[in-house]
C-alpha cells in the first residue's frame, strides 16, 4: 500500500466486482435456495398433509383452516427464534460459523418430519428446523452487504434473496409431480390412502419431499471449507491482521497481483456505546427500526399467508390438488423475476421510491385478483359436483394472474432488504437484520391463521353447488389493510440510504447526537406487542374450539394485527421529532 490509511468499504469499492464477488454470491446463493425450499415445502405439500393428520375432524365436518393454516405457523415460529438469536450469534462469533451451523441444522431437523406420526411430531420438528431457516437468511443479508461494491451492493443483496424464492419453486415443482402421483414412491413410507379436500384420494408421497429436506446437511459441509469470514467482521472484532489478509485475498482475485495491507493503517468504526436489541429501539435507531419493521412485516404477513393459501385458494375455485400447486408456484416464479428486477430500480431510483411503488402495485394486484380469479373456475370436482362454467382455457389466466400478484409483492418486500444493513452500523447490523426478520416472520406466523380463521367468518362464505364454502377471493382483499398501512410507514419512515458507501452510511450514524442508550422502556413495549400479538393471532384461534364463528374473533384478530403498527407511529413519529431537533441529516 502507498501508506494511507484505508477502511474496509474503501478496499472492497475499490476491488469492485472481481472473482471473489462471484464466489460469495453463488455460495450465498446456494444456501437460499436450499431455505427456500425447506420454507416452502410445507405450503407446497400442506393440502396433502392436513388429511393425513386431520383425518378425523374433515370426517366429522370439522373445519381445519385454522390447523392447516398453523402447519406454516410452527416453523415460522422457529425462525422467529431463529432470526433473534441467530443475529446476535452472527455478531459475537462470526458470519462463518452462524451460516455453517444454521445450514446443517435446518437440513438435519427437516429429516424426522418425513417420518411424523401425527401433528404434533411434524410441528415440533417444524419448530426445531425453523430455527436454523430463521439464523440463516439475516446472515447471508449481512454478508452481502458486507462483502459487496457500494454501487452494486442494493443489486447482489436483492438477487442473492432471489435464490430463497427459486427455493420456493423447487419445492412447488418436486411436490406437484411427487404428490400427485398415485403410486406410492418410497413403500413402507408413503403408503397409506387419503383423502383431499375436493374427495379424491392419494398417497402419503409428500413424505419424499422432507427427505430432499435434508440435503443442506451436505452443503453446510461445502460452505465450512469454501466460505470465508467477512474482514468487516475481522476488523470489528479486533482481528485486523486477519481482516487485512482476507482484503488482501479479495484484491489478488481481482487485479491478480499480491497487495499487502498495514493492519496499523486500517480504520475500525468506534463500537457502540451499547450492544444488544434493545439498541434498536434508542433515539438514534428509532426511525430506522420503524421504516424497516413496518415495512418487512407487512411484506412477509402478505407473503407468507398468501403462499400458504394459494393451494386452496384454487382448490376452492375447482382446480386439482396438482394444479392449485403449480399455479402457487408460478407466483413464485414471478417472485424470482421481480427479486432481479428490484435490485437495480432500488439502486436507479432509491430505496423509498421504490419501495412505495411496490405498495401501491400490490394494492392494485390484490384487487385485480379478487376480481378476476373467480371468473375463470377450474374442472375439478368439489364435494362431488363439478364447478358451472369450467373451462380448460382458465388455467392460462390464473397463471397471469398469479405472476401479477407474485411479481408485485415480491418487488415491494425485497425493497426492503438493502434498507435492513444499511440502517445500522456493523457493530450492530447482524443484530438489527436479524430481529428485524424475526419480528415480521412472527406477524408471518400468525398470518396464515388469521386468513385460515377469517375464510371460516360468515361474511366470508359463499355457495358453491348449495354447500357453503370458504369465498377466498373475498378473504385476500384483507390484505389491503397492511399493504395500506406498509404505504404509509414507507412515506413516513424510510430514508433514502442507497448510493452511499457502508463508511459514509457508518459516519452518518456516528454523527447523529441522539442517545443510543435510552431503547430500554421501547424494547419492552415491542415485546409486550409482540406477546399481545401471539396470544390474539395464533393462540386463541388454535386453542379456543369454533375460535373463528365467535364475534370476538375478528376484532380480537384485528386489534392484535394493529397494534404493532400503533407503535410504529407513536414512537416512529417521535422519533422524527428527536431527530429534527437535533438537526439530523435527511436522507
Amino acid at each position: 500500500m502507498d501508506g494511507k490509511e484505508f477502511t474496509v468499504s474503501e478496499v472492497i469499492d475499490r476491488a469492485g466486482i472481481s472473482t471473489h464477488t462471484w464466489i460469495v454470491f453463488v455460495l450465498l446463493a446456494f444456501a437460499m435456495i436450499f431455505d427456500g425450499y425447506d420454507f416452502m415445502i410445507v405450503n407446497s405439500t400442506n393440502t396433502y398433509v392436513a388429511p393425513t393428520f386431520f383425518a378425523e375432524q374433515i370426517a366429522s365436518g370439522q373445519p381445519i383452516a385454522a390447523l392447516t393454516g398453523s402447519l406454516t405457523t410452527w416453523g415460522l415460529l422457529g425462525m422467529v427464534l431463529g432470526g433473534a438469536v441467530g443475529g446476535i450469534m452472527s455478531d459475537a462469533i462470526g458470519r462463518k460459523k452462524t451460516l455453517t451451523i444454521a445450514v446443517i441444522f435446518y437440513g438435519l431437523f427437516t429429516l424426522p418430519q418425513a417420518f411424523a406420526p401425527d401433528y404434533t411430531f411434524f410441528c415440533a420438528f417444524r419448530l426445531i428446523a425453523g430455527f436454523g431457516v430463521g439464523s440463516c437468511i439475516p446472515v447471508v443479508t449481512t454478508v452481502f452487504s458486507e462483502s459487496m461494491p457500494s454501487k452494486q451492493r442494493g443489486i447482489f443483496v436483492t438477487i442473492g434473496m432471489a435464490g430463497m424464492v427459486a427455493g420456493w419453486v423447487i419445492a412447488g415443482l418436486i411436490a406437484a409431480p411427487v404428490c400427485s402421483n398415485p403410486v406410492s414412491m418410497i413403500p413402507g413410507l408413503t403408503d397409506g390412502t387419503i383423502t383431499l379436500a375436493n374427495g379424491t384420494e392419494a398417497n402419503q408421497n409428500w413424505r419424499l419431499c422432507y427427505l430432499i429436506g435434508a440435503l443442506p446437511v451436505a452443503y453446510g459441509i461445502v460452505l465450512f471449507f469454501c466460505m470465508h469470514e467477512t474482514p468487516h467482521w475481522y476488523a470489528n472484532h479486533g482481528m485486523k491482521d486477519k481482516a487485512c489478509a482476507r482484503l488482501t485475498q479479495i484484491v489478488s482475485a481481482t487485479r491478480h497481483v499480491d497487495v499487502e495491507f498495514d493492519p496499523n493503517l486500517l480504520i475500525v468504526p468506534p463500537k457502540p456505546a451499547k450492544s444488544g436489541p434493545a439498541v434498536l429501539f434508542s433515539s438514534k435507531f428509532i426511525v430506522a427500526t420503524c421504516a424497516v419493521w413496518s415495512a418487512y412485516f407487512v411484506g412477509q404477513f402478505c407473503v407468507y399467508g398468501m403462499n400458504a393459501w394459494i393451494p386452496t385458494w384454487f382448490q376452492g375455485n375447482g382446480f386439482t390438488a396438482a394444479e392449485s400447486v403449480t399455479l402457487q408456484t408460478w407466483n413464485n416464479v414471478a417472485a424470482i423475476a421481480s427479486n432481479v428486477v428490484c435490485g437495480f430500480i432500488s439502486d436507479g431510483i432509491g430505496r423509498k421510491r421504490a419501495l412505495w411503488i411496490g405498495w401501491v402495485a400490490c394494492i392494485v394486484a390484490i384487487i385485480a385478483c379478487s376480481v378476476f380469479v373467480p371468473m375463470f373456475p377450474g374442472e375439478a370436482p368439489v364435494n362431488g359436483a363439478p364447478l358451472a362454467g369450467a373451462a380448460a382455457g382458465n388455467f392460462v389466466p390464473c397463471i397471469f394472474l398469479m405472476l401479477l400478484f407474485g411479481f408485485c409483492l415480491n418487488y415491494a418486500i425485497t425493497c426492503v432488504q438493502p434498507l435492513m444493513p444499511e440502517a445500522y452500523p456493523t457493530t450492530l447490523r447482524n443484530t438489527g437484520t436479524s430481529w428485524c426478520q424475526a419480528f415480521a416472520r412472527f406477524g408471518g406466523s400468525g398470518s396464515s391463521i388469521v386468513l385460515g380463521a377469517a375464510a371460516g367468518l360468515a361474511m366470508f362464505q359463499h355457495d358453491v353447488n348449495g354447500t357453503m364454502t370458504n369465498n377466498w377471493s373475498m378473504v385476500v382483499l384483507v390484505l389491503l389493510i397492511p399493504f395500506v398501512l406498509g404505504l404509509v410507514c414507507t412515506l413516513l419512515f424510510v430514508k433514502n440510504t442507497g448510493g452511499k458507501t457502508m463508511d459514509q452510511l457508518q459516519k452518518m450514524q456516528e454523527e447523529n447526537p441522539l442517545s443510543e442508550t435510552d431503547g430500554n422502556a421501547r424494547f419492552w413495549i415491542m415485546i409486550a406487542v409482540v406477546i399481545i400479538n401471539f396470544i390474539g393471532c395464533i393462540i386463541c384461534p388454535l386453542v379456543i374450539p369454533g375460535f373463528s364463528k365467535t364475534a370476538m374473533a375478528l376484532p380480537i384478530m384485528l386489534v392484535a394485527m394493529l397494534l404493532p403498527f400503533i407503535y410504529f407511529f407513536v414512537f416512529g413519529i417521535q422519533g422524527l421529532s428527536k431527530e429534527k431537533a437535533a438537526g439530523v441529516e435527511k436522507m
